[in-house]
């Protein structure tokens, strides 16, 4: 990877954003920066798209250019991206919504996305994220955001998660991204905001509860 691409996913990943996220905001389509940083497409970011990254991330916008490798000037940037850099992960993005009235949305294990790690999640091997569906958790969350999962992290009182739900074993299992109330031998109680009421679920239908430790705009 050039250092152009090395230093839009590192600095992406620094910031919490998804290269979806970073598309959308120059003003391009949602695929536009996977295809820069996976399949060289395009081979180097157009002047006006350069610019408006180097504002977004606050790097040097020298350091997208590329255009004169051998110069003492561009080695000297390059060096002191590289003195900075960080090392980053992607992980995979699950969930395909379902459009239900509380916010569920169907979590087989089928990647839609993968988006890069924020560096707390970067050393999880387990880590993933999910789309938040409909508005039943905003003002927190929002339509179309990122929410990043620790599967390993203990949930408390309070904490947000991810919670999957399954009527029987060959029902695929529906998600909530949800505030968690509590848990007992009988049953899963989880808080939403909008409409504001908790959600209870019979121990026997909760496949597993993991916490959201972030998220990101994806709108």
């Amino acid at each position: 990877m050039d250092t152009a691409r090395s230093a839009i996913v590192s600095r992406v990943a620094q910031l919490g954003l998804s290269l979806s996220e970073l598309s959308l905001k120059v003003g391009k389509n949602h695929a536009y920066f996977q295809q820069f940083i996976k399949r060289g497409v395009p081979g180097r970011l157009p002047e006006e798209v350069r610019a408006r990254v180097a504002e977004i991330l606050e790097i040097d916008e020298r350091i997208l250019k590329e255009a004169s490798p051998g110069t003492s000037e561009f080695l000297k940037v390059k060096a002191e991206y590289r003195g900075s850099a960080r090392v980053t992960t992607w992980i995979p993005v699950y969930g395909h919504a379902v459009g239900g009235k509380d916010g569920e949305f169907i979590l087989s294990g089928n990647e839609v996305s993968e988006v890069l790690a924020p560096p707390s999640l970067s050393h999880i091997p387990d880590a993933y994220a999910v789309y938040v569906v409909g508005d039943s958790m905003e003002p927190r969350y929002f339509a179309g955001e990122t929410v990043f999962v620790n599967p390993r992290l203990p949930i408390s009182r309070g904490a947000f998660v991810v919670a999957q739900i399954s009527s029987s074993q060959e029902t695929v299992p529906h998600a909530y991204v949800k505030r968690f109330v509590s848990q007992d031998s009988r049953r899963l109680r989880l808080e939403q905001y909008s409409p504001k009421k908790v959600l209870e679920f019979p121990i026997s239908m909760v496949v597993s509860v993991h916490r959201i430790v972030m998220s990101g705009e994806n709108r």
